[in-house]
């Protein structure tokens, strides 16, 4: 079994995920199915409209991105050739339809290189003149970003949890970012020293150790809170407007906690994040798992700290 950033997968278990995602996406658009019996042409699907053909594939196995690379570069290259080997056979399966866009559809694609390969093979194709080809003929690689939503949905329906890609490292520009990173320092600091036996020392160095890396994680999961949030709306809606549903409705608690609840700054942060976990888990399952439902209250717990809807004071 391979294991992409999206999930576990083998050969039939990819293919069976892509051809529900074809016939959901396509199916307005006059796409079908190419099963591999009694042989395998290079194709396993195409879209009449926009004169699309599909080729999925995943490894059996887990590879490295060196291996990875290599197997997906063998792949192409056979598949195109039967293109040519089987030119006959797919032209009756396409009732006139010229193949434009030939698409590998891969969970990964991480090497620049594979794309070289694919543009390579571009220009050899075209040279065959194939009957079944358009003269302008192109590869396109495909990986499981394109699809992400789709692939949600399907999951979504199947009772999976979704699954979101990792987060960018780019920061957005806010304004007043002195502001929030203060709110968050300040914060910080009252949560340690609510751990503590003592009084916070910040010339002890352990203490400060724990300051710096609790303020990095929280100052990066607010930076991303808007990225986050477009992140999962992007993958997929219906989950997204419930979560932000969730968090508005639990947003006045957290208001309210902040005002009357007896409790060290670390003792309100962690019944906070409880609650929220809870009650996300407990309304979007199977929807959010338990490592979804974590980011979630990561985010929005950071978010309410740097704008000050949760405070100590």
């Amino acid at each position: 079994m391979y294991r992409s950033k999206i999930g576990v997968f083998n050969g039939d278990s990819w293919e069976e995920l892509c051809q529900s995602i074809f016939k959901a996406k396509y199916r307005d658009q006059g796409y079908q199915e190419i099963r591999a019996s009694p042989g395998d042409f290079g194709i396993e699907g195409y879209v009449t409209d926009t004169n699309t053909a599909y080729q999925c594939y995943c490894p059996n196995f887990h590879y490295n991105q060196t291996e990875l690379y290599n197997k997906q570069r063998e792949k192409i290259t056979a598949d195109l050739e039967k293109l040519r080997e089987y030119e006959s056979e797919i032209e009756s399966l396409l009732g006139g339809t010229l193949i434009k866009s030939w698409c590998f559809v891969t969970p990964e694609a991480n090497r620049n290189k594979l794309l070289r390969h694919a543009k390579e093979k571009q220009k050899q194709v075209r040279s065959w003149d194939l009957k079944i080809l358009s003269p302008d003929f192109r590869v396109l690689i495909h990986d499981a970003d394109f699809y992400l939503k789709e692939i949600n949905e399907h999951r979504a329906l199947a009772g999976e949890a979704i699954q979101l890609n990792s987060l960018p490292l780019a920061v957005p520009e806010l304004e007043k970012k002195s502001e929030y990173e203060e709110n968050i320092l300040r914060k910080t600091k009252l949560r340690i020293a609510a751990g503590q036996a003592n009084n916070l020392n910040l010339t002890d160095e352990q203490h400060q150790k724990k300051i710096d890396k609790l303020y990095d994680r929280t100052l990066n999961e607010f930076l991303n809170f808007n990225i986050f949030c477009a992140q999962l709306d992007a993958s997929s809606s219906v989950v997204y407007h419930k979560v932000e549903r969730i968090l508005a409705t639990f947003q006045k608690q957290v208001d309210d906690w902040s005002d009357t609840l007896s409790a060290t700054p670390n003792e309100l942060t962690e019944k906070i994040r409880t609650d929220l976990t809870n009650r996300l888990l407990e309304e979007l399952r199977p929807h959010v798992d338990y490592a979804l439902a974590t980011d979630i209250v990561n985010h929005a717990v950071a978010n309410w700290l740097g704008l000050c809807q949760l405070d100590y004071e």
